[in-house]
Parts: C-alpha cells; structure tokens; sequence
C-alpha cells in the first residue's frame, strides 16, 4: 500500500481533491466493487448518475460511518456510460499471458469487453447484460450463452471469475459494516448477515485519507484465512476523474498466479455509447 500513497503524493494532491464527491445515499454492489474498476465505469467493478463534483472541503471532511464511505468509493466510479482500453497480464507458474481489451459500460447493467491482441485471441469478447453474460467466439462465429455452474469459471484465464462480473450482491442489505480510521486510511471491515449466501467470510476494504481513493481490498474465508488480495495504484487522470490506473489481483492461497490490468485510456460518458453497443448482434460484430 505504501507505494500507492508515494505516488498519489508525488502526483498533484491539489487536483485530485477537487474531484471527489459524495453520491446519493445508495448500495455498492459487493462483486462490482472489483467489477467497476474492471470495467471502466468502474471499472464498474458501473452505473447510476454522473458524480465527481466535489469540493476540496468535501473532500476533507471526516468520514463518520462505513456507509458515508462505501458511498464515497462508488461516486468515483458512477458514470452514466464509459469506453475503454486495457492491459491484462495474467501469471501462472506455468506461463504468462498478455492480453489487449477494448470495452464499455454503461451504468450498472450492461458492459463488455473485446480482446485486440494477441493476434490468436483478437475479437473473442464477452457481453454482460443484468445478470446474464454471454462469450464470442470469432474463430467458430458462435455466441455462447455462460451457464450458472460456469459462473466460478475464470474469466479469459484471469484471477477474476465469471462471478465477479456478473454477481450483484448490495453491502448495506447483505453485510454488517464497521469502520476504523488509522493515521493514513479507513479500514471498513464487511461481515456477511446470517441470510447473505456468499463464499466470504469477511472483506477488509482499505482507502486512503487525502484523497480518497481506495488502496485494496482482502478477501477471507468463514475460518479467517485471507484468499485473495485486490490491490490499486498508478492513479492517473481521466478527463476530470482521478483513478488508479493499475490493479492487481494475487490470490493468496496459490502462489505465483496474479491478474495485472492497466487501463491505457478511460473515456467518461462516451456519446457514441448507446443501447445497440451491448446487444448480441454487436457482441458479433467484426473488427
């Protein structure tokens, strides 16, 4: 976490406190936190009103509940729509694998992703629509409707699963949130409710002070032991919008695998963005 706030620091502090606003008091979604900031919208891990209108005394105004917070977190990553590029590393101990992506969002529901390069994988894409998620397959012509035992799947052969982008579960009606405020950082601490069905335990969600921007999240199993870790840094400058740039997902219970994505470009409320961009007919579509 320490070279994330070296970076944040070295970049213009000024700036990125002008940009962070407090949304309308709303449920985050517990899979779409990874989701919004893989998808840009996000990265989605997605949806709502366009935010990021804050004041620099917003900005430092004391955080008084996990709520406030956890709100906070999903204003950097409400937009109506957004277009992206991105770079995937995936790390085994078997091999390495890199991957371009282009993609969209467009609020909560709807989002997809189409591979660039390499070459072997180019046009394969992935379509999400509410809870649905479709693959193309440009090799064969064929969309391919991704069933619920595939969910656990991996997705494109990432430390992420089907799940993490399609699941929906809202924190404030699932999770018990507790909120602890250190020098530096907030720590939100989320336990599932006895009726929440979810393979958690408890996530830890860590976000810097000044400015507020999340630094990781860990998640661990109903013994309390840490199964993986999302981690965040490089933030950059997306139009008025301040992110980290890079993500890294380890799991922590096999060693040597990591997803690394890097978002090259991120544009906010792209008009071209319409209904017809996540149809099954574009999912088709040719580059």
């Amino acid at each position: 976490m320490q070279n994330f706030k070296d970076s944040i620091r070295a970049s213009n502090n000024t700036d990125l406190g002008q940009n962070l606003s407090v949304c309308p008091k709303r449920a985050i979604r517990c899979k779409t936190i990874v989701l919004r900031l893989i998808q840009g919208a996000l990265f989605s891990f997605l949806g709502g009103t366009n935010a990021l209108a804050a004041e620099a005394s917003a900005q430092k105004a004391e955080i008084q509940s996990p709520e406030q917070l956890i709100n906070e977190m999903e204003a950097l990553y409400r937009q109506e729509s957004s277009a992206f590029t991105l770079s995937m590393a995936i790390k085994t101990p078997d091999y390495q694998r890199k991957l371009t992506l282009v993609g969209a969002s467009q609020g909560q529901a709807y989002s997809y992703f189409r591979i660039l390069a390499p070459k072997k994988d180019q046009g394969v894409a992935t379509l999400k629509r509410e809870n649905e998620m479709w693959n193309y397959l440009p090799k064969i012509n064929r969309v391919i409707k991704v069933p619920p035992s595939m969910m656990m799947n991996s997705w494109m052969g990432s430390d992420f699963t089907n799940d993490d982008l399609v699941k929906q579960t809202t924190l404030s009606e699932a999770y018990t949130l507790s909120l602890v405020s250190l020098a530096d950082t907030y720590e939100v601490t989320l336990v599932p409710k006895e009726e929440t069905v979810t393979v958690w335990g408890r996530i830890v969600y860590t976000v810097l002070k000044s400015p507020l921007i999340p630094l990781g999240q860990t998640f661990f199993d109903d013994k309390g032991v840490a199964i993986r870790q999302l981690t965040f840094s490089e933030p950059r400058r997306f139009g008025n919008l301040t992110l980290p740039a890079k993500l890294v997902m380890t799991p922590l219970n096999k060693k040597g695998f990591e997803t690394v994505i890097v978002y090259e470009d991120l544009t906010i409320n792209d008009p071209s963005i319409t209904a017809e961009t996540f149809t099954l007919r574009a999912l088709k579509r040719r580059f």
